[in-house]
């Protein structure tokens, strides 16, 4: 499943999701996003209610967590980051131009924009699972 599928797959995509988690396995190559998203309609009466989910990208190329900006470095501690999921290109991650080309067809990539740190987390793997956690 590439992220662009699973983008589709419901209502509000990954806009204003909370993460809450990442767990890198490095020996299976798989890392874990706890993730909180909206699944109602945007138009909803229940628009704004958050439910838990996990994201398990498989078989990882690179996970590359960029470091917050200077004015968001020593930002108020909280239990969850928020962040607007993206399909991964090379304007926001020039790398990205040269990493592409080997990656495996069909590969789930993307960027996650951090709000709270002004910067990106970039995700590349062969697939991703995803489920509800309800």
């Amino acid at each position: 499943m590439t992220f662009e599928d699973l983008d589709q797959e419901f209502p509000n995509g990954f806009v204003d999701a909370e993460m809450t988690g990442i767990v890198v396995d490095f020996s299976n190559r798989s890392a874990t996003l706890r993730l909180n998203l909206r699944g109602n309609l945007p138009d909803s009466p229940g628009r704004d209610e958050y439910a838990p989910a996990t994201l398990i990208a498989r078989d990882i190329f690179y996970i590359s967590v960029e470091p917050p900006d200077r004015e968001h470095l020593l930002s108020a501690k909280r239990s969850h980051i928020t962040v607007d999921g993206f399909s991964e290109d090379s304007d926001s991650f020039p790398l990205f131009a040269h990493l592409r080309p080997r990656l495996s067809a069909g590969a789930f990539c993307c960027r996650f924009y951090v709000h709270d740190w002004n910067s990106f987390i970039h995700l590349a793997a062969r697939s991703a699972d995803f489920s509800w956690d309800r």
